[in-house]
């Protein structure tokens, strides 16, 4: 299940007009690289909670060639992280552990292998956790996660991926907003495990990023560039003119009109954006909406 109902009140205005799943990362929205991850694990049943700006989530899952079956959950109201996954109840199997990651999330760990572990320590849920300032909010010990709001130099961060067991998720209210993480306490409160799956055991070298920021949508970028030669992308339809000028990293969406004179710097351009002559973009995410700068 990928959770996308977010508000994304921190990439306002930007997702006054497109909800976080969908912003572009390289040119492709989350939503739909998501999907590619998934269903290359081999997945196939993908459930997706929406609310905000559902209809532009429905379009962009109906835009996608799927080879999985995909269910889409319109909220009437905002339900939360355990909410939403009480409300998908009907559409998650009885006897299958359920893969949930958070639909900001850009990552390369492999999902199957997230599940195949979980498995294999029979634990009510288990949680992909890392150090990453400044998350680091999880107690963990003897590889079990023992609480949350925890502010010991051990403490570790949630990355948004878990994996549950049908037991637990109907044990989350009906019908109501609730938080995950509550639930994720209540097991620990009862005495059941909580497995800490710490992300540098699944691959040595990966990538995990956050775009549910201004600072962290850039900071995926600068990732996903790294180590690439060719670090301008250009969208469909755009032409750069001869005297641009750009620097470290720039990501340029499709059908860019851009004036002359224009310098680009560690910034991403959205599709259909007027940049203006002169224009000096550094770290900036400039689109037809309007502009935020970390």
């Amino acid at each position: 299940m990928i959770l996308a109902a977010g508000l994304g009140t921190r990439l306002q205005p930007l997702t006054f007009h497109l909800p976080k799943s969908l912003f572009p990362v390289l040119n492709r929205p989350l939503l739909h690289r998501l999907l590619d991850q998934l269903e290359d694990a081999g997945f196939r049943k993908i459930v997706i909670n929406c609310f905000h700006l559902a209809h532009l989530v429905l379009e962009m899952v109906g835009s996608y060639k799927a080879r999985a079956e995909i269910v889409t959950l319109v909220e009437p109201s905002l339900l939360g992280t355990g909410g939403a996954l009480r409300n998908a109840l009907p559409h998650i199997s009885k006897n299958e552990s359920l893969l949930v990651i958070n639909g900001d999330v850009v990552t390369d760990l492999d999902p199957a292998r997230v599940v195949n572990l979980h498995q294999h320590h029979g634990a009510m849920a288990s949680l992909v956790v890392h150090k990453r300032e400044p998350w680091n909010n999880v107690a963990v010990m003897d590889e079990k996660v023992s609480g949350f709001n925890y502010s010991g130099p051990d403490a570790m961060a949630f990355t948004g991926i878990s994996v549950l067991e049908p037991e637990l998720i109907r044990t989350i209210p009906e019908d109501c907003p609730s938080s995950l993480i509550d639930a994720f306490k209540a097991v620990i409160d009862q005495g059941g495990r909580l497995q800490a799956i710490r992300a540098d055991h699944i691959s040595g070298h990966y990538i995990w990023e956050d775009i549910g920021s201004p600072g962290g949508y850039l900071s995926t970028h600068k990732v996903l560039f790294a180590g690439e030669n060719n670090r301008c992308l250009v969208g469909q339809g755009t032409e750069l003119p001869g005297d641009l000028i750009w620097k470290d990293w720039v990501s340029i969406g499709h059908r860019v009109s851009l004036g002359s004179g224009v310098t680009l710097c560690r910034s991403v351009i959205w599709e259909g954006s007027n940049v203006p002559s002169g224009a000096v973009l550094e770290d900036c995410v400039f689109s037809p909406y309007g502009n935020i700068i970390p």
